[in-house]
């Protein structure tokens, strides 16, 4: 069953001519001319509809660099755990692996890395958290581990946030950036070790 709105009536008709007769001029040439009503609407509805839309890819983005640095934290750790980087590694060929893994989305001279080595996984520590808008990572250091020895690889990389909807959810940094964190805790496979210090 269908319904149709009822026709206004000739008096309802006469009581909007004679409100209409005492409004300005270009009011009542509104209400003759629907040109460009679409317009109208469309830019009622677009600021919402945009602010969706950039939150949306904004967030994408900051989800796939998250699993990025994880991947290829997990992927360096297992070159370390298994001895393909060895305890004759460097920091900056440390650093240079965790940069070729995340080059894609991320400038390596923004990537902070640390990597250490304890006795019981008791002794290791969590990731610099923001203080007062601001993260402090002059803890970081680096000690290449020896066979079977426990190490935590940390790595930090202040995201960049372009929509401030956005980094006003997800920043807790006075730059507006956000905040990403990944971390590989393992015990070293019993390789040859290789050089003095072991």
């Amino acid at each position: 069953m269908r319904f149709r709105a009822c026709p206004a009536t000739g008096k309802q008709r006469e009581k909007r001519a004679g409100l209409l007769r005492f409004a300005p001029r270009i009011v009542r040439r509104f209400t003759r001319n629907r040109d460009g009503s679409t317009a109208v609407e469309f830019a009622i509805l677009s600021f919402p509809f945009f602010l969706l839309l950039f939150g949306i890819i904004e967030c994408s983005l900051l989800f796939f660099a998250g699993q990025m640095l994880e991947s290829s934290v997990d992927e360096v750790g297992r070159k370390i755990r298994t001895g393909q980087l060895n305890n004759t590694m460097t920091e900056q060929q440390f650093k240079d692996e965790i940069c070729d893994a995340t080059s894609l989305l991320f400038t390596c001279t923004d990537v902070k890395v640390d990597l250490k080595v304890a006795a019981t996984f008791d002794q290791l520590q969590d990731p610099p958290t923001p203080q007062d808008g601001e993260v402090d990572t002059s803890a970081y250091s680096f000690t290449a581990p020896c066979p079977e020895q426990i190490a935590m690889i940390t790595v930090t990389y202040e995201w960049p946030i372009f929509t401030n909807y956005v980094a006003a959810h997800v920043s807790e940094l006075n730059s507006g950036n956000a905040l990403l964190n990944a971390m590989a805790v393992f015990r070293t496979e019993p390789y040859p070790a290789q050089g003095g210090g072991c």
